[in-house]
């Protein structure tokens, strides 16, 4: 079904001033000005970005306590231990924090927990285990920030124990010697950074301390920089906005990404076939992450650290070939959770007046109920959530819509849940198979009292009209000046009237290739998971697009991204 097409028009002053204030074109002030970027000052700010602009004072000053703690466990040789997590974000956090552990001649540990086995957060058996090794501080990261039992035990054992955490805090806060947080605090230009960017941040703050003490007098200094490509990895899988501190760490970091020096992150672009491609927000979320995260969606997410720390180039081929085998194994998963959960919702009588999905499944694989929820939430246009249900638990994984807060949502319904926790738009949660109808109830309630009637239309935001014909070299790159792209600051979405269908073909029986032409301009596009019949050579349709340009072993490539289409005849 075609959605309703919104083509947002800016006033013409404004783009005229900042056209010429900016001394840009009136199509680029356009877009900006589509993007809630109104003032020459911000809009040279957002189009015009280094390194340097990442040394915020008001966010050091935010790292400046835990960058203390961290030096001086440093400089006074404590065993350092990191239990990360076992998404991308919290595998880049970790990654992140061990380099630069044995850059400072340090040899850090980690443990990353099982998702299955250990479940969500800081782990108990994730905490004795690293105190086993001789762990006396540790570093929770992507997690901690509401694992009161596993924290008092690390204290129990004597451990000095930091918190590195982005997720939203309870009503108390642990126990721990330090917390960083920065929804713990008015900080709210941080809160948008997932975990592998306060990391990055905290490292930086940690540099600059262990500088002033005279520190890098016997050790090299590190160029953190170059972790730039695993903050951007973590970024990108986090489905963090691509605004503010978060935009400049992915312009930065995907070219390191591209660029990368990084052994294991070479194989595994060349095995998901974007080494010889112009590398960009759409490859790393959609051929590179998922490979990382289904090391710790089908078994243990150790294989996906190793991968990205390892030097040892035989190993890490190895290991690259096996998170391939793992993603094709999560796909097949994924495919047949996905299809049992359609047919439990297309079976309930009353779903047209529903404005929640949740569904459950016995033995559904808890590591791939995160997509599903996801597929499902762009699907039906509806927060939701999956539910995998096992010996009279259910393990579920939750997904939302932009204006609804998942988090505050399941907060009204806790009376049904062990645990709750997450954000905005994505959650984690346990409860008795015997709480679910009360919860799936409660969870609908919950989303009609806090979202308005307009977040279930499905609104396809439209930048401008553009023929096709008016897409020209110039213009692709006045687009390149808005990337990177990424939540919040999404690709420029174009609209082309009363298009020429030249000629169709169904791509892995689920995508659309498409031949257009308007007057002398003829593009190939793409409409991935396009679900239209009929579609034939002479038809004619009105266009939703986005321009894609990319690079096939030196040779540049211009196609359509399709969004919509409208068939007109």
């Amino acid at each position: 079904m075609s959605k309703n097409w919104k083509i947002l028009v800016p006033d013409k002053s404004e783009i005229e001033k900042l056209s010429r204030e900016l001394g840009v074109s009136k199509f680029l002030a356009w877009l900006l000005l589509n993007r809630e970027i109104k003032e020459a000052e911000s809009a040279q700010r957002f189009l015009s970005f280094g390194i340097e602009d990442l040394a915020n004072d008001l966010a050091l000053n935010f790292f400046e306590p835990a960058g203390e703690l961290l030096a001086k466990a440093i400089i006074s040789g404590k065993k350092i231990g990191v239990h990360g997590d076992y998404d991308v974000d919290g595998i880049t956090a970790t990654a992140l924090l061990i380099e630069f552990l044995k850059a400072m001649g340090v040899k850090g540990d980690y443990y990353l927990p099982k998702r299955i086995q250990d479940g969500y957060g800081l782990s108990l058996s994730g905490v004795e285990e690293l105190f086993k090794r001789g762990v006396n501080f540790l570093v929770a990261v992507d997690c901690g920030i509401t694992d009161f039992e596993s924290v008092n035990r690390a204290k129990e054992l004597g451990m000095v124990v930091l918190i590195i955490d982005h997720h939203q805090p309870l009503d108390r806060l642990p126990e721990a010697d330090l917390i960083l947080d920065p929804h713990c605090e008015d900080f709210s230009e941080l809160k948008e950074l997932c975990s592998a960017g306060l990391v990055f941040f905290l490292l930086l703050q940690t540099r600059r301390i262990l500088r002033e003490k005279g520190f890098f007098k016997q050790v090299a200094e590190p160029n953190l920089k170059k972790y730039l490509d695993l903050v951007a990895l973590g970024t990108v899988a986090d489905v963090a906005p691509a605004l503010g501190l978060n935009r400049i760490i992915l312009g930065l970091g995907l070219k390191e990404i591209e660029q990368s020096e990084r052994f294991g992150l070479r194989v595994l672009k060349k095995l998901a076939g974007v080494e010889d491609k112009g590398l960009g927000y759409q490859e790393v979320a959609f051929f590179l992450a998922p490979r990382l995260n289904a090391a710790g969606r089908i078994k243990d997410a150790d294989p996906g650290l190793e991968l990205l720390i390892s030097q040892d180039a035989k190993r890490v081929n190895q290991l690259a070939e096996e998170l391939e085998q793992r993603n094709r194994l999560r796909q097949k998963i994924e495919e047949r959770i996905f299809g049992e959960a359609i047919a439990q919702i297309e079976s309930w009588q009353d779903f047209s007046q529903k404005r929640s999905i949740v569904v459950a499944g016995k033995d559904w694989h808890p590591g791939v109920i995160g997509i599903v929820a996801q597929r499902l939430k762009e699907r039906y246009f509806r927060p939701s959530i999956v539910i995998s249900l096992s010996e009279g638990i259910g393990l579920g994984s939750g997904r939302s819509l932009n204006g609804f807060d998942l988090y505050q949502g399941l907060a009204r319904c806790k009376e049904y849940l062990l645990e709750y926790g997450g954000h905005k738009l994505a959650c984690g949660l346990s409860l008795k198979e015997s709480a679910l109808e009360g919860f799936q109830e409660a969870f609908e309630r919950a989303v009609l009292e806090l979202a308005g009637k307009e977040l279930f239309e499905e609104v396809l935001i439209c930048d401008a009209e553009l023929p096709l014909y008016q897409i020209s070299p110039e213009l692709i790159q006045e687009l390149e000046k808005l990337k990177p792209y990424g939540p919040s600051n999404p690709e420029p979405v174009l609209v082309a009237r009363s298009v020429v269908v030249l000629g169709t073909e169904l791509k892995k029986e689920k995508h659309l290739w498409l031949l257009v032409r308007e007057e002398s301009a003829t593009f190939s596009g793409m409409f991935f998971r396009a679900n239209i019949e009929g579609l034939k050579p002479g038809g004619i349709v009105d266009l939703a697009y986005s321009i894609e340009r990319s690079f096939y072993k030196g040779e540049e490539r211009v196609r359509l991204i399709i969004k919509d289409l409208k068939r007109i005849s």
